[in-house]
């Protein structure tokens, strides 16, 4: 390194609040680590200085970062650090985001009152209020609980949290703040929120580093702390934002994670602000979110898909191979969204009894039939047995009987789910309650590495009389399903082609079907999530 870079002094511009400090502490070390001198300088934001008016209220993008941008032009200081999500798409000109930080958890979590829960989805009770000025959370948190009502709130992380106290029931903040504050929560209930259930912000939990553009010297110092990974993810989120004439105050989900090769991607796009502020009730519920999941290992490819799909009003007709009433959240996610649900499980099934359960380590459930048909036996279990569920359905199910769950799989490849669970249970003892007619896909890909054992608690027959609907999507929930419907009809060219997870989508290629989509995880959400 030379020694007119070694030499130069540093001046970050950053914000006075307490995370702004933490970032841009954080910033100071990550430089003065490979040798460079810094000092902080805290100027006060439009944000900053209009505390009681909502975000909607104040004229003009970028509150958080506008007296930032002007120092940096006018050579007060030399760089600032900002919340990735907090910056506008587009840069003032002589300005750019030069390098960006590793990303922290990008989840929200719900803060709770204890007073306030109740065993409902997202754990709040009927009609609770729950604080938060951002029209994307509004959205989401009205999508999934519509009985739910918003409350606009300001102030910093920690002013936020203690809102929950008295003000609110609850409010949504970000994990990565709540992360690096390092905050007591013990006094709440804290419900972490999945980014593939409740979509962040674009690049949240990341920091962006801005420089003049002339400023090359400065430019080449943070190409050391930069973090390309993170990067090629967050370029995914930002150019979808931009290209849909985003902001902040857009209700607007966008999360993307690389997963090797292959970019994942999570969006969801309100078709107006849900926001309760001078509204009637009535208007505050009348919109709707489009959610969609996407993958490829084309960035440019994903984004422009992305756009067009969100940007694209669709009314689609979906059947599913599951009885409606077994499938609740994928018909409610699906409806909001202006689609036609028709569902009907093409399999008859039939309890089996059973003795005794075997003596086990674990419990392993890959079906919410298997959960329903062994638990409605009222089995004897040891107090340190441990359960799995292979995806988030099947421990949904598992919730309703107050089971405790050590493992859940989080991806539609058995292979992966397999890899996952023999880390908890090598040489253990598992026992897999299932179907008369299981095919047995994770035993077999866990014999030699656990020890198997199966317990038959269902019988499972092809159904005989039933009506097919003309829909454009088709869910397919097992293999056998997919026998049995295409025992009575094949599927058309126009029709979009769901599988539940790898060994539904072996059965349909072995039928000659290959444009199959797959949902990221084995849950009702992520099933609904792909069927545009």
């Amino acid at each position: 390194m030379n020694t007119e870079i070694q030499k130069r002094t540093i001046i970050i511009g950053t914000r006075g609040s307490q995370l702004a400090l933490w970032q841009a502490h954080y910033t100071q070390t990550q430089l003065e680590r490979i040798g460079h001198q810094v000092k902080l300088q805290i100027i006060k934001t439009t944000g900053d200085k209009i505390q009681n008016v909502s975000f909607n209220k104040i004229e003009g993008k970028g509150f958080f970062t506008k007296e930032l941008e002007e120092a940096l032009l006018n050579e007060d200081i030399d760089m600032a650090v900002h919340s990735y999500k907090d910056l506008p798409t587009t840069q003032p000109d002589g300005l750019s985001i030069i390098a960006n930080s590793y990303r922290e958890n990008p989840a929200d979590w719900l803060i709770i009152n204890k007073n306030s829960t109740e065993r409902k989805f997202l754990s709040l009770k009927e009609g609770a209020t729950v604080g938060t000025s951002s029209p994307r959370r509004a959205s989401q948190l009205l999508h999934f609980r519509p009985d739910l009502k918003i409350k606009a709130i300001r102030g910093n992380v920690p002013t936020r949290v203690k809102k929950a106290d008295e003000e609110v029931d609850a409010v949504v903040l970000a994990a990565a703040g709540l992360n690096r504050l390092d905050l007591d929560l013990s006094n709440y209930i804290v419900v972490k929120l999945p980014p593939i259930l409740f979509i962040p912000a674009p690049a949240q939990g990341v920091l962006a580093f801005q420089i003049r553009e002339k400023d090359q010297e400065l430019a080449r110092i943070l190409s050391q702390i930069h973090d390309e990974y993170t990067a090629q993810s967050i370029y995914v989120e930002r150019s979808i934002l931009n290209k849909l004439e985003g902001g902040c105050q857009q209700p607007i989900g966008i999360y993307c994670k690389k997963d090797e090769e292959t970019y994942h991607l999570w969006a969801t796009y309100g078709t107006t602000n849900p926001t309760t502020e001078n509204q009637e009730e009535k208007e505050v519920h009348d919109f709707k979110i489009k959610r969609i999941y996407l993958n490829d290992e084309n960035p440019s490819i994903l984004i422009n898909q992305a756009v067009e799909l969100l940007k694209q009003p669709t009314s689609k007709r979906v059947f599913i191979t599951r009885d409606l009433d077994k499938a609740t959240f994928f018909k409610t996610n699906l409806t909001k969204q202006g689609h036609q649900v028709f569902g009907e499980s093409l399999i008859e099934f039939s309890p089996v009894a059973f003795n005794e359960t075997p003596v086990t380590d674990w419990l392993f459930f890959s079906s919410r039939r298997g959960v329903q048909y062994f638990f409605e036996q009222s089995p004897t279990l040891s107090e340190n047995i441990q359960v799995a569920a292979i995806g988030q359905g099947t421990a949904l199910a598992l919730k309703k009987y107050q089971q405790d769950i050590h493992f859940i799989g989080e991806h539609t490849d058995l292979q992966q789910v397999a890899n996952e669970f023999e880390k908890l249970a090598a040489n253990q003892k598992v026992l897999f309650p299932m179907a008369q007619n299981s095919l047995q896909h994770i035993q077999k890909l866990l014999e030699g590495k656990v020890q198997v054992q199966n317990l038959v608690v269902y019988g499972n027959q092809p159904k005989r009389n039933f009506n097919l609907p003309e829909v454009d999507v088709v869910v397919f929930t097992s293999p056998l399903n997919v026998k049995t419907y295409l025992n009575q009809q094949a599927l058309s060219s126009h029709q979009t082609i769901v599988a539940i997870g790898a060994s539904t989508a072996k059965a349909l290629e072995e039928a000659g079907y290959t444009d199959i989509r797959l949902p990221f995880s084995f849950n009702e959400l992520s099933l609904a999530d792909v069927c545009y």
